[in-house]
């Protein structure tokens, strides 16, 4: 069972549930930052910052490098980018979405090694990462689900997977967020299926590993969610207008990260449960 409790204020219009509790904000020089991405090998946080215009080619993205204690190690650690949003780790690479292309990124250096594109990609989104380091690709706006191998290739093209945005691996299942559902996919079969319905608007996905997910939509709302429990607000920052967009969980120390958007920061949470 969940420990369901009153929630807690944090202002006058914000509210945090008893089993989260906000250890640090960092902003200083942020701008519009969209994906944060734990480096468990490193300790190091990266920070995807679209900087202003979502859907833009200005060549003004950038990734910021932040400690796990909140303190910003570069600021502009990789540059040239345009809006980057997702991102995934494998061996000593960095890829991040970049609108209509993946960015393989050197970790060591912060150099843009490579690019990736397909004629079919519109709004390339989210980035997950397999075990076996199988590399999945969200589209917010168009009909395919990508693989990244030594090319952009697609994995589905689907209604089924249309406008999807969060990503995360969980074994042999893809999960999938979506607008008010969180879809399955088999990655033996492909076999899509519905894992969670009413969700509301998934922006970021996570696994926590206990048979429950940390979901965020932009909005500002945070939940934990399950096929066998009632949701949960954990966050809700919404009604200040402060977002939370594609977050990142580090289920060993149980923190979350939250990257606000707008409001041009990065918060950390203890949740715990």
């Amino acid at each position: 069972m969940w420990l369901l409790l009153p929630c807690a204020a944090l202002s006058a219009q914000q509210f945090i549930h008893p089993s989260a509790e906000k250890l640090w904000e960092v902003s200083g020089g942020m701008v519009t930052p969209e994906s944060v991405l734990y480096d468990a090998a490193s300790g190091v946080i990266y920070v995807a910052n679209i900087n202003e215009n979502p859907w833009e080619k200005d060549g003004n993205g950038f990734i910021s490098q932040l400690s796990t204690q909140g303190e910003i190690i570069k600021l502009k650690w990789a540059t040239g980018l345009d809006a980057p949003k997702g991102m995934g780790l494998t061996d000593d690479y960095l890829f991040v979405t970049n609108i209509d292309e993946v960015v393989k990124i050197d970790k060591h250096s912060g150099e843009v090694i490579q690019r990736f594109t397909h004629p079919e990609a519109v709004n390339l989104n989210d980035i997950a990462v397999s075990e076996d380091k199988r590399i999945f690709i969200s589209d917010s706006r168009g009909p395919c689900l990508f693989e990244l191998t030594n090319e952009l290739k697609v994995l589905i093209k689907s209604d089924d997977v249309k406008a999807s945005n969060g990503l995360d691996v969980e074994g042999k299942l893809l999960l999938v967020g979506q607008r008010n559902r969180m879809a399955a996919i088999d990655l033996t079969t492909l076999k899509v299926s519905t894992f969670l319905n009413n969700t509301g608007s998934i922006d970021g996905l996570e696994t926590v590993g206990d048979g429950t997910y940390l979901i965020s939509d932009w909005a500002g709302k945070i939940q934990r969610v399950s096929p066998s429990q009632d949701a949960v607000i954990l966050i809700n920052t919404s009604a200040d207008k402060i977002n939370a967009a594609d977050i990142d969980f580090n289920s060993a120390d149980k923190i979350l990260y939250v990257p606000t958007f707008f409001h041009n920061s990065v918060t950390a949470f203890k949740l715990n449960f």
